[in-house]
């Protein structure tokens, strides 16, 4: 409680601060005294009087006690922190753990008046403690929102078992109970609420030597999350195998599986796979945020002449356009912006695709399935039996579908599909490689589009520079250039002090014009056909990169990064 020294220093506080006249202190005062033995703070009378605000009691509470004040409706709490202090505790005191560092925790409380809360704290936890106030609206919300939010999970919690099993029917059954404990429940929403807050691609659960460790890849990069004592692996896994549907009794052969759920509104599919280590079993899952499938083709990255081009080539009549990259470069986010850019209802539009990522409206979808012999080919021949205007084939893998593709785009089928490489050009002899002849890609290609996804730099904490003599040589500009300036993030907060936030693709366009499909016929060679592309006005990614480099878009490590091997 106050000491009526305090309720007074307090009160000469906000007078002198200009928030509170000396007859509201006295009214307010008068209150207190008539509530008798169970009285509020003053501050609390003065709140309820509505002579200040909440936020103003604690910013002069932080003047009275000389403590930090901290606002946390922008702090993101990380369950090493949380787990320091149970949920119970931090409700009964309105205190919240914000973060640790080394041996130091910071304690947000809303009542500095309570110090014994700080010897508790340290009693707990073993860490030094450093407070600082919040007010206790905030402070409540915190905990509401990170000790527990419930995720709404869309499918039905079914635990299979194996007809087959090694392991007792006692092990599957101490398996289930573990699945579904409160404290392992928590644990695996507090990973995917953090996951889908933090804009994560993939999540990594993995069983070390002596934790488990659990890993987050954001804008491409793997970062470390968290950890937990080992013990929990067997536990975290079985609650991440009932949400998906797997077989908790079978740890030896790599499953996959499926989770819908919704988190603030935001409705995500996640694709989960589970792979036998030597350290127990790994589990990865893959966030697809269904909002993202509404991306138009504007907002890919492409500069306004590669726009121009990939406009053109996605509404011709009939042909093939590819899009390749390695695996995570965005072909898939790519041709579903381009099938948005067509779907109208005047179309038929069909897809095969292995896995289908995202549903989409007026879309018919296959998914491959190898079980029922349900292959890109076999698919892509019945397909051709449906009337289709336009066919998205998610990848082509084989001579027999490359070459139903480039058949079908001949016969007056609009056909989109990906392809791994690491440029253009080189698209084409893939191709050729594969089995398909020059005389069916010639007339049937409509252009390749390649690409990468680079970090865009935070424009929290964008700063210009000069580039060093090194720096241009690196990127392939001469060190007499004037005036040029780069820019970096330095971080910050919103970043979470790596100075990149959120991707944007670099791309190369590649335009089978007449010169261009004459060269396939004749088998030309990569090279040549890089060569007589770049004299058409060819440019490449490393050329796109660059001039968003210029652009103060992304920075020139950024950019190394992902073309190295282009080059």
């Amino acid at each position: 409680m106050f000491s009526r020294e305090l309720n007074i220093k307090l009160g000469e506080i906000l007078i002198d601060k200009g928030l509170i006249s000396r007859d509201q202190l006295d009214h307010a005062l008068k209150n207190q005294k008539a509530g008798g033995m169970g009285q509020k703070r003053i501050g609390s009378y003065l709140i309820d009087l509505g002579f200040v605000s909440e936020e103003e009691i604690t910013q002069a509470l932080g003047m009275q006690f000389n403590i930090p004040v901290m606002k946390l409706d922008g702090i993101r709490i990380k369950p090493e922190a949380l787990d320091l202090i149970a949920e119970g505790t931090a409700k009964k005191f309105s205190i919240i753990p914000l973060f640790k560092i080394e041996n130091e925790l910071t304690l947000a409380i809303s009542d500095p008046t309570e110090i014994h809360l700080i010897d508790i704290v340290r009693s707990q936890t073993g860490c030094k403690v450093v407070p600082v106030i919040s007010s206790w609206s905030e402070i409540n919300r915190a905990i509401d929102k990170y000790y527990f939010k419930k995720i709404d999970t869309q499918i039905t919690e079914v635990v299979k078992e194996s007809d087959q099993t090694e392991i007792s029917r006692g092990e599957i059954e101490e398996l289930k109970r573990a699945g579904i404990d409160l404290p392992i429940v928590k644990i695996v929403d507090r990973i995917l609420i953090e996951a889908v807050e933090d804009g994560v691609s993939d999540i990594h659960i993995e069983p070390r030597e002596n934790l488990l460790a659990v890993r987050f890849r954001v804008d491409g990069i793997m970062h470390e999350f968290t950890k937990y004592p080992l013990h929990t692996h067997p536990a975290v896994v079985s609650r991440v195998k009932i949400l998906s549907s797997l077989d908790i009794s079978e740890r030896q052969k790599p499953q996959d599986g499926r989770i819908q759920i919704k988190i603030d509104e935001k409705e995500i599919d996640i694709r989960v796979s589970t792979l036998p280590t030597s350290h127990g079993e790994k589990v990865v899952m893959r966030l697809l945020n269904r909002a993202s499938v509404k991306v138009s083709i504007g907002d890919l990255g492409f500069s306004d002449r590669n726009l121009e081009l990939f406009e053109e080539m996605i509404r011709e009549p009939y042909g093939i356009v590819l899009v390749t990259g390695p695996t995570g470069s965005g072909k898939t986010t790519t041709l579903y912006a381009a099938l948005n850019a067509i779907n109208e209802p005047e179309r038929n539009i069909i897809t095969v695709e292995d896995p289908i990522e995202y549903q989409l409206e007026m879309i018919n979808q296959v998914q491959v399935n190898i079980k029922k012999d349900l292959t890109f080919a076999n698919a892509l021949r019945s397909i051709l039996r449906q009337d289709p205007d336009v066919i998205m084939i998610g990848e082509i893998r084989d001579p027999e579908t490359a070459a139903i593709a480039a058949e079908s785009a001949l016969t007056g089928h609009l056909v989109f599909s990906t392809l791994h490489t690491n440029d253009a050009p080189s698209s084409i002899t893939r191709l050729m490689d594969m089995g398909v002849e020059p005389f069916l890609l010639s007339p049937s290609l409509l252009g390749i589009i390649a690409q990468r996804l680079v970090r865009k730099i935070c424009t929290g904490c964008r700063e210009e520079y000069v580039p060093s003599v090194s720096e241009l040589h690196a990127v392939g500009l001469s060190s007499t250039v004037d005036n040029l300036v780069f820019s970096r993030g330095s971080g910050c907060e919103a970043c979470k002090q790596t100075g990149y936030k959120g991707r944007l693709g670099i791309h190369e366009i590649l335009i089978a014009d007449a010169r261009i499909r004459e060269m396939i016929t004749q088998r030309a060679s990569v090279g040549m056909i890089r060569e007589e592309a770049m004299r058409r006005g060819f440019k490449d990614m490393r050329f796109d990169g660059l001039r968003k480099v210029i652009s103060g878009l992304t920075t020139s490590e950024e950019l190394l990064r992902v073309t190295r091997s282009t080059r």
